[in-house]
């Protein structure tokens, strides 16, 4: 994995110009809950809208480009690993909603990238996902349940944006951002993250009871960052894979590695943490 991934993940970097809902978004949306609207009830919504997601184009740092004011970004045509997984979460809460409005959409995924669901400037997002797990667990829209399959947690003490603050275009030109930013991340210090070891990946279902739709956080040891990438579970001939925004492929993908296979020769991979949206 390369570096740049891990500056999209924890906050954005300005690869891309960004722009607010097009019109299209929302035609699409309405297709989407339109078609779940049939499924039968114990279908994982979450799988659902991943899978019709897939071949979506990538392209990184979404959220970032020319948004200085942290105005609400909306894209279906475009996704970096974090706003697909966000996008699939806002549309699963939507699904839930009767009647649908695009207004619906918008509020969710607010609710969803926003600590406390307010969007109040840069720092309101949710940049590091350990930070995203826990106040979205607060909200109950996600629940984690990575402890109940594994009992190993790897210490964490996250830093990764104030300790490289030139790769950050709002952090870049705000030093005060930067100590606000410090004041956040040091609630996250030495925090015991649960994991599951990369090694147990390779696993069929009874002994690695990770579900269909599940979030993926793909867990680091970089130096002050906690998850390098994230995506969904998908199990495939009795083996685990990711569906994610891929940026060496260029889209969204159902892998056709194995998550294991995925993760085994990336040195700084360590495992992951699982999220199930409520």
């Amino acid at each position: 994995m390369r570096i740049s991934c891990f500056l999209f993940l924890a906050g954005g970097l300005l690869l891309a110009t960004a722009a607010k809902a097009q019109p299209a978004d929302s035609m699409k949306v309405a297709r989407l809950l339109e078609a779940a609207a049939v499924l039968p009830a114990d279908s994982s919504r979450a799988l659902f809208f991943a899978e019709r997601l897939i071949g979506t184009p990538y392209v990184g740092g979404t959220l970032d480009s020319q948004n200085p004011d942290e105005d609400l970004i909306v894209h279906l045509d475009k996704l970096d690993c974090t706003t697909f997984v966000e996008t699939v979460a806002a549309l699963v809460l939507c699904d839930k909603q009767q009647p649908f409005s695009y207004a619906s959409y918008k509020q969710n995924l607010t609710r969803i990238r926003y600590r406390g669901g307010r969007r109040e400037g840069y720092l309101s997002r949710l940049h590091y996902f350990s930070d995203w797990i826990a106040d979205n667990e607060r909200k109950g829209i996600v629940r984690e349940y990575t402890c109940e399959i594994s009992p190993y947690t790897w210490p964490v003490s996250l830093h990764f944006m104030s300790s490289h603050p030139e790769a950050y275009p709002a952090l870049k030109a705000s030093p005060a951002l930067v100590e606000r930013l410090k004041k956040l991340e040091s609630s996250w210090h030495s925090f015991a993250m649960p994991y599951i070891p990369k090694a147990w990946l390779d696993r069929d279902f009874c002994k690695l009871p990770i579900k269909n739709g599940s979030i993926l956080a793909l867990t680091t040891s970089v130096d002050g960052l906690d998850v390098s990438h994230v995506g969904f579970a998908c199990w495939k001939g009795g083996k685990l894979h990711l569906i994610h925004a891929s940026s060496q492929k260029g889209k969204v993908i159902l892998d056709t590695l194995s998550l294991y296979d995925y993760q085994k020769n990336k040195k700084t991979h360590t495992g992951v943490r699982v999220i199930s949206l409520l």
